[in-house]
C-alpha cells in the first residue's frame, strides 16, 4: 500500500531512574515522543469510524471490533490531552481493515532421547538406575500471522492523509515430556490478539504521542567525587540537585575563554558533558546543546558523546513538535508531566 504523512514531526522527552555498570555509569529515562501525524491544525480530534473485515469470517469480524476498541481506548487516554475522541465528525477520521489474521498449527515426531527406570543388581543389591533408550516425542508447531491496514483521512476534505500496511509473524513450538504423551497445547488465538495489538501500537504512533526508553552513559570526571554524587542523583531521578554537582566540577571554567590545563582536560570535559545530559533531560535544551558541544570540544576523542548532543537536538525538535500538536503548552514545560496520563 501507498504511505503518506502530511506535516510530519520527529520527536520529545524527559525522565527517571538509572543503574551503574564500570567506569561509565548508565542512568534509563522515560521520553515522551510526539505523533508523527500533527492533528492539531484539524482540531484534535479523531474519529474511528470502522475497521473492515472483508472474509466476514466470525473470527475477523471479532478482531476488527477489538482493534476499533483498543485504538479508541489509546485515543481516550492519549499523553496528548487535547486530543478528543469524536463517535463522528473528527477532524481525522481512521479506518482500516484485517486483511491476514491466520493460525495454525501441525504435528510433527522428532528423535529424542526418553529414560526410564530400570532395577540393576550389583554385588547381589537391588538398585535403580535411570536408562536412556531411543524415543520420538510429539512436537506441536503454531504459526500465527496477521496484517492490517489503517487509513488517516482528512475530517472536512475527505483526502487521504495516511495508507500503510503492517504485518508480522509469530511461530511457538511445544514439546511433549515423554513419548507418551501429546505435545501442549498452544493458544494460538492468545497467540494473534497479541500480533493485532502489536500491529495496531505500530500504528499509534502515527497519530499519538507514545513513551519509550532510553539509556545514556554518564561519565565519572575522572573519578570526581562530585561526579559520583551527581549520578547517586541521577539515578534517584533528581536531576536538578545533580546539574551543581557537575557544574561545581567544572568550577571556573565555566568561561569558555579560559584555558583549560592539559591535566584537567579529561575531568572538565566529562563534567560538561554530564551536566549537558542533565540539562537535556530537564528539557534545557539549549544550554545542554552548548555544554556537550564545548565538551566534545575539549574531548574530540570521546565519538559517542556525538550521539547525545544529536539526541539533544533531536528532544528539542520533538519538545517543539509536541507544543505544535498541543501536548505542551510551551517550551519550557516539563514533558515528564505533560506526558502522565
Amino acid at each position: 500500500m501507498s504511505k503518506s504523512i502530511r506535516p510530519l514531526f520527529a520527536l520529545c522527552a524527559l525522565a527517571s531512574l538509572g543503574a551503574a555498570t564500570g567506569c561509565a555509569r548508565t542512568a534509563t529515562f522515560a521520553v515522551t515522543r510526539p505523533a508523527m501525524l500533527n492533528a492539531a491544525a484539524v482540531g484534535n480530534t479523531m474519529t474511528v469510524a470502522g475497521i473492515a473485515a472483508p472474509t466476514g469470517m466470525p473470527q475477523d469480524v471479532q478482531a476488527a471490533a477489538e482493534i476499533v476498541a483498543d485504538l479508541q481506548q489509546r485515543i481516550a487516554n492519549s499523553l496528548n490531552r487535547s486530543i478528543r475522541l469524536l463517535p463522528a465528525g473528527g477532524g481525522v477520521v481512521i479506518t482500516g481493515q484485517v486483511i491476514a489474521n491466520q493460525y495454525g498449527e501441525r504435528l510433527q515426531q522428532i528423535s529424542a532421547t526418553c529414560y526410564r527406570s530400570v532395577t540393576v543388581y550389583v554385588n547381589g543389591q537391588a538398585t535403580t538406575q535411570s536408562q536412556g533408550y531411543p524415543c520420538s516425542r510429539q512436537q506441536r508447531i503454531g504459526t500465527a500471522a496477521a496484517r492490517l491496514e489503517f487509513t488517516v483521512t482528512h475530517g472536512q476534505t475527505t483526502q487521504v492523509i495516511f495508507d500503510q500496511t503492517y504485518e508480522d509473524a509469530a511461530t511457538v513450538t511445544t514439546s511433549a515430556s515423554d513419548d507418551r504423551s501429546s505435545a501442549p497445547p498452544i493458544d494460538g488465538f492468545g497467540m494473534l490478539h497479541n500480533l493485532r495489538a502489536g500491529l495496531t501500537n505500530r500504528f499509534a504512533r502515527v497519530i499519538l504521542p507514545y513513551q519509550e526508553n532510553v539509556t545514556v552513559e554518564f561519565e565519572d570526571c575522572d573519578g570526581d567525587a562530585r561526579c559520583r554524587q551527581g549520578y547517586d542523583l541521577v539515578q534517584a531521578g533528581n536531576l536538578a540537585a545533580a546539574e551543581p554537582l557537575f557544574t561545581a566540577v567544572v568550577g571556573q571554567y565555566q568561561n569558555p575563554g579560559l584555558p583549560i590545563p592539559p591535566n584537567l582536560a579529561e575531568r572538565i570535559g566529562e563534567a560538561l558533558y554530564n551536566r549537558g545530559l542533565a540539562r537535556s533531560y530537564m528539557g534545557r535544551y539549549s544550554v545542554a546543546v552548548a555544554d556537550i558541544t564545548r565538551a566534545i570540544a575539549i574531548r574530540p576523542n570521546e565519538t559517542d558523546w556525538q550521539a547525545e548532543l544529536q539526541s539533544a537536538q533531536r528532544m528539542a525538535h520533538d519538545q517543539e513538535a509536541l507544543r505544535q500538536q498541543g501536548a505542551v503548552s510551551n517550551e519550557t514545560q516539563n514533558v515528564q508531566q505533560a506526558g502522565t496520563p
